[in-house]
């Protein structure tokens, strides 16, 4: 049996437990998504999107796509970032866990599990459940609409600030599941957001598909951290879909700093005027690890900007990809869009494959984009060594530099210590 074939005999399996009786229109939507994946099967290097990241050959056809075992872990057994005052939403091998989650009760914002939500908040789920990835017929976002049954719900409504931000702890241990794992995040109208998403492998090898929904209302401000530094020896695929609509604010920042093979795919929306995107990047490649980024950037009206600042480092085997893309449509006149992506290569072994594009059917427009990629200056190490710096600090020092702008974009100040710390103990620097 093929692993689409396996999958398929899955759905129906599992039909009686995906969030909704058959004739629902959920189920509707999930049989539909299941069609589409049937014809587009697991994607292999042969597919210009997957060219230089063969995803295929990384999942063993045995991983089963259902939920995997919601086994007990110790408070303890996990960082859960208490510095941090903040809601916190614990889901372990994609399945909520009330005893290790903790939320403040804030006024006009609501947060859970989007399994129960599915169910006792249809007006909102149903308005926005599944909207934006079904309008990319993406591999992945198809098999995670089919089968993901949890993930963290957040909803705020019009006018109201969060106070404190919401935390999503994703975690895995389950070698023998493929994860499908979702988040849906709707930020009303002059609403303001901050949303932290941490990702961590608690096994030998974790295999998982995640999928976030993003919508960002007129005027609204959300500001979306995702963290990937707990995340060795883990395969995975991670798809954020963001609509951003009048006057509103978008901010994504990512930090990849260890894994097997992860792929991220964030695609923005700019679907109403005055509106703007911020994406942030930062990724470290090392021993044979391949670390994948895949930007889109999709500016639909007038008067819109977008800004994209990726740094890759590469080290020993690594492999590092950026894949940057900014679509203008002809409508979209007045828009700003930048775009950036810098990587540095530590060893002769190291690679990166950087592929920005520029697609502008607008004639009022400023768009750029430049790629750079290198080694540390020679001249910037002798002075260190000069000073009486050893070699191998030296180079770290330099990385440090390089590496820490986008560590600086980070909004909460607890959490941008931690990340400090995490790349200096990645670069073995003790100051």
């Amino acid at each position: 049996m093929s692993f689409a074939d396996k999958i398929v005999s899955e759905f129906e399996l599992a039909a009686k437990n995906l969030n909704g009786e058959k004739e629902s229109s959920l189920f509707a939507m999930r049989k539909e998504a299941l069609s589409s994946f049937q014809k587009l099967g697991i994607p292999s290097n042969r597919h210009e999107e997957w060219r230089y990241t063969n995803i295929k050959t990384q999942l063993p056809e045995t991983l089963s796509v259902l939920s995997g075992n919601a086994s007990i872990v110790e408070k303890n057994g996990f960082n859960n970032f208490k510095e941090i005052k903040a809601t916190r939403l614990v889901f372990f091998n994609g399945v909520f866990s009330k005893e290790l989650s903790s939320i403040i009760e804030q006024t006009g914002v609501t947060v859970g599990s989007l399994k129960e939500h599915l169910h006792h908040n249809k007006p909102v789920t149903e308005k926005y459940f599944g909207v934006l990835v079904k309008k990319y017929e993406e591999h992945f976002s198809v098999l995670n609409t089919a089968f993901a049954t949890d993930g963290a719900f957040v909803h705020i409504m019009k006018g109201v600030t969060a106070e404190f931000p919401v935390f999503i702890i994703h975690l895995y241990n389950s070698p023998e599941n493929f994860t499908q794992t979702r988040n849906l995040i709707v930020a009303e109208e002059s609403s303001k957001l901050n949303v932290i998403v941490d990702f961590q492998n608690l096994g030998s090898a974790s295999f998982y598909n995640h999928v976030s929904e993003v919508f960002v209302g007129k005027n609204a401000d959300v500001n979306v951290t995702k963290l990937q530094t707990a995340t060795a020896n883990t395969t995975a695929v991670h798809t954020l879909e963001a609509d951003v609509e009048r006057d509103a604010k978008f901010t994504c920042t990512t930090i990849s700093l260890e894994a097997k093979l992860i792929r991220n795919t964030t695609n923005v929306r700019l679907s109403g005027e005055n509106s703007e995107a911020h994406l942030n990047g930062l990724y470290y490649a090392k021993g044979t690890s391949l670390i994948d980024n895949h930007i889109l950037v999709d500016h639909l009206v007038p008067n819109c900007q977008s800004n994209q600042l990726y740094k890759g480092i590469l080290d020993e085997e690594g492999t590092g990809v950026f894949n940057g893309k900014i679509f203008v449509k002809q409508d979209a006149q007045k828009t700003n869009a930048f775009q950036s992506s810098k990587a540095i290569l530590l060893s002769d072994e190291a690679s990166i494959n950087s592929k920005p594009q520029l697609e502008i059917f607008a004639d009022d427009v400023k768009c750029s984009h430049g790629a750079a990629i290198g080694q540390l200056s020679d001249d910037e190490i002798f002075y260190l060594l000069a000073r009486g710096i050893h070699k191998a600090d030296a180079k770290s020092i330099l990385t440090y530099a390089f590496a820490s702008q986008i560590i600086e974009t980070i909004a909460i100040d607890e959490l941008k210590v931690y990340l400090d710390n995490k790349l200096k103990e990645r670069l073995h620097l003790d100051f």
